[in-house]
């Protein structure tokens, strides 16, 4: 009957809604999909591994130009440098977990058609016999010459340097850090 059918499309419609209020917002293809969580896999394993190095490899080579540009040293320097604070950082600590999650990014594609998502992330640190340290933070993936590069936004100010070396970003919003 008519009525019946009324009843399964509002039905079907409804799921559809609730699927895709549960389905992370993905901009991008499948592909791209694979190689994000592939990219993250590997970030996490480099800071749970105290690979430093490889943590500083995954920053998006715009900040990486940038920071050198005004710093006035190479950017293989600036990466050194880094590199080494981290492990100075880090020396005493020790990253009990890192979780970036997938399931509630914000993605999108920039006007110049740069791939980035924003992941929240939660690291639970610890330092000697100091109680565990939780903070909450985001990961920024983005897209450049088809690889996917990663940065830990903790302040606006990691934002603002982000945006300074791709300013195809101006428009897109900071999405809030979930405590």
């Amino acid at each position: 009957t008519r009525f019946e059918k009324e009843i399964k499309m509002r039905f079907i419609k409804s799921l559809s809604a609730a699927l895709l209020i549960a389905s992370p917002a993905v901009a991008f293809d499948g592909d791209d999909q694979t190689r994000l969580e592939q990219a993250l896999d590997a970030y996490a394993t480099s800071l749970k591994t105290a690979d430093y190095k490889a943590v500083v490899d995954a920053l998006p080579p715009g900040v990486i130009a940038l920071l050198s540009e005004q710093a006035k040293l190479s950017p293989e320097t600036i990466r050194a440098s880094v590199t080494a604070q981290m492990a100075t950082i880090m020396q005493s600590a020790t990253i009990e977990s890192f979780d970036m999650n997938v399931e509630t990014m914000t993605s999108g594609t920039t006007g110049a058609g740069t791939n980035y998502a924003f992941l929240p992330t939660t690291t639970r640190i610890a330092v000697g016999d100091a109680p565990i340290q939780q903070a909450s933070t985001l990961t920024l993936a983005v897209e450049d010459d088809a690889t996917w590069h990663l940065m830990r936004i903790e302040l606006d100010q990691h934002y603002f340097i982000f945006r300074a070396a791709y300013p195809d970003f101006a428009d897109v919003p900071l999405p809030e850090i979930a405590e």
